[in-house]
């Protein structure tokens, strides 16, 4: 069972249930940002802000529910959006009918972005979530819509219009995107979170597991590849814009992996439970290990900590003279740190 006793703060989390519960706001105030689906009521909010936790909203990033639509959406012209009849499923909802935004309409553009700014002022909160970006997030119908009506427009460029407004309009409030690394250049110059999705864990036979570390034969659902090959470039190239890897779990049993995994690679980890739109309430989430100090091929020593991932079936031995402590297990660990096949370790400086 992870320590209860860090005194550290955790990046990014996300809950989709409003209001929160007294444990839920203690557990909450821990983070810097946190993501609700729906406005808190007034007084949680104020409460989350008094110890330090910047609110965020939900909001959908390439379309709109119908039974969701608001007094804007009815006032839209029909050319704002790219579909006439509703769609359902691709990445919304199978059961939901939904209308997808034009990103070249002027409406969304710049009317959108000034209408969202104006209700995160009057709700208090600080910036805004835009989940599923990028036009891979779009229905395939409406993005062939989209390239029929401008042949020379990238969907993406069209949409880079609109966050460069909303940046301007947010008056250095926060936007978290999903998945935004995938079109780096038109989606990160305007960010201050990117979220990704389901790197670390995937569903296999009904359950959540981890990932193959680096499979030859499948690199495209192999960890270290899509580290490597989608965020760290990303990263290198938009370095004040904060990673944050969000993967689903059944349990906390991997818990650790994860943690360890999104800290090698310079990001804050999520943790959800499956079915729950929530983070797992794991206090290796708050691990503080300050600054990089160096690295090796799956380990990492920081300036109050170390972690490891081993992925092989032989047990990694690293060299160390730093004196530390388990996290997890809270034991001292001086001299060699030994990671036993296929597990993490995370340490801390010791106390």
């Amino acid at each position: 069972m992870p320590c209860t006793s860090l005194q550290a703060r955790g990046g990014i989390a996300f809950h989709y249930a409003s209001p929160l519960t007294a444990s839920e706001l203690d557990w909450y105030a821990n983070f810097d940002v946190l993501v609700t689906h729906d406005p808190l009521p007034a007084q949680q909010v104020d409460a989350l802000h008094r110890r330090g936790t910047r609110l965020v909203l939900y909001e959908w990033a390439v379309a709109w529910y119908a039974s969701l639509a608001t007094l804007w959406h009815g006032r839209l012209p029909a050319s704002a959006a790219l579909n006439a009849s509703p769609l359902r499923g691709h990445l919304g909802a199978p059961d939901a009918d939904a209308f997808y935004y034009d990103p070249a309409a002027r409406e969304h553009q710049r009317d959108r972005a000034l209408v969202l700014a104006r209700r995160l002022r009057t709700l208090h909160y600080d910036g805004i979530f835009l989940d599923t970006t990028t036009s891979e997030s779009v229905h395939p119908d409406a993005l062939a819509e989209y390239r029929h009506r401008h042949p020379d427009l990238p969907y993406d460029e069209a949409f880079a219009d609109f966050l460069h407004t909303l940046r301007r309009e947010l008056r250095g409030g926060l936007i978290v995107t999903n998945q935004g690394y995938r079109h780096a250049d038109e989606v990160l110059p305007y960010v201050d979170w990117d979220v990704s999705e389901s790197l670390i864990t995937h569903p296999r036979e009904g359950k959540f597991v981890l990932r193959p570390w680096n499979d030859a034969n499948d690199q495209w659902n192999s960890v270290a590849f899509l580290m490597r090959n989608l965020i760290a470039p990303a990263r290198k190239k938009y370095p004040v814009v904060r990673f944050a890897h969000i993967n689903y779990v059944d349990d906390l049993s991997l818990a650790d992996e994860i943690v360890a995994i999104s800290r090698l690679f310079d990001a804050d980890p999520v943790i959800a439970l499956r079915d729950v739109a929530a983070t797992a309430h794991s206090e290796l989430l708050l691990v503080e290990l300050g600054e990089s100090r160096s690295r090796g091929a799956n380990h990492r020593f920081f300036e109050r900590g170390f972690v490891a991932y081993n992925p092989t079936g032989k047990t990694l031995r690293v060299p160390n003279r730093v004196p530390f402590e388990d996290v997890v297990s809270g034991e001292r660990v001086g001299g060699t740190i030994v990671v036993p096949p296929r597990s993490a370790r995370i340490l801390r400086r010791a106390r």
